[in-house]
């Protein structure tokens, strides 16, 4: 049986319950996903760790993970620059919508 290849996309949501736009986009992107891939997958709430580059310490933070597997391969050139531009519309998306770093 031929194996199917495919690449796994991850993305770090972070969880603001002061604004509904985390919300409703989250669940927009996960649903967006399952639509057009076949599937998505949103976790519980993980709280993530990371410095802070301005202030020097440990800033804890609340994120989803969505992660959704694409029928495509990285190691095939096509199928790179398809994912990376799909990415990057999905990145500028997302920074509009959300005004975040």
């Amino acid at each position: 049986m031929p194996l199917e290849k495919r690449t796994r996309v991850e993305f770090f949501l972070p969880i603001k319950t002061d604004a509904s736009d985390y919300l409703t986009i989250t669940d927009w992107l996960a649903e967006k996903l399952a639509y057009s891939r076949g599937g998505s997958t949103l976790t519980s709430p993980f709280t993530g760790l990371y410095v802070s580059s301005t202030r020097g310490s440990v800033i804890r933070d609340d994120v989803h993970i969505l992660f959704c597997d694409f029928l495509l391969e990285v190691e095939n050139a096509e199928d790179q620059a398809e994912l990376d531009a799909y990415l990057l519309d999905v990145r500028t998306l997302l920074m509009d919508a959300l005004k975040e770093e």
